[in-house]
């Protein structure tokens, strides 16, 4: 169980620091289970989590942890839809998304960049919101445990993505 003070990677809101633990006032039926408040880095918001989640919780990664993370980028394959069609990118990126790993976000991150290199037509609505999404939720974990800004933390990774660069 995690404490008021301690930083978790929580699903898709990223770094969130552990404000408290007990029961919220919104609760009152249920007075035996206790929540995470959790206040997200990125953009201060209040999450409430049961501390019994299902949902991916985890520590974040330590600045050593991270350091190596961010050296073994360039060997992260590109994981590309079979076809182009909407439904398939789609699911694709959900199904990598809901990995809810730095792995799964940055191959999310370095597929979708590697689709659209030199491409003259823009990226899909899905593709753009996937990779705002995996680059949020990455950069805010990175910006934290690596104490560096969210733009440092996000050149970083681009950086990282391209091998021998």
């Amino acid at each position: 169980m995690y404490q008021a003070g301690e930083y978790v990677v929580y699903a898709d809101s990223g770094l969130c620091l552990v404000e408290q633990v007990g029961v919220p006032d919104f609760n009152a039926g249920e007075k035996d289970r206790t929540y995470y408040f959790l206040r997200a880095t990125t953009d201060r918001s209040r999450i409430y989590v049961p501390t019994d989640t299902q949902l991916p919780l985890r520590p974040p990664m330590t600045p050593q942890e991270a350091e190596a993370f961010l050296d073994g980028l360039g060997d992260i394959p590109v994981s590309l839809p079979e076809r182009r069609d909407r439904k398939t990118v789609v699911l694709h990126y959900q199904h990598m998304l809901s990995i809810h790993t730095t792995q799964a976000l940055a191959q999310a991150i370095k597929s979708i960049r590697f689709a659209h290199r030199g491409a003259a037509g823009r990226m899909s609505g899905t593709e753009e919101s996937v990779l705002r999404r995996a680059e949020k939720q990455l950069c805010s974990e990175l910006s934290g445990v690596l104490n560096i800004s969210m733009e440092d933390a996000g050149e970083r990774l681009s950086r990282a993505l391209i091998p021998n660069a």
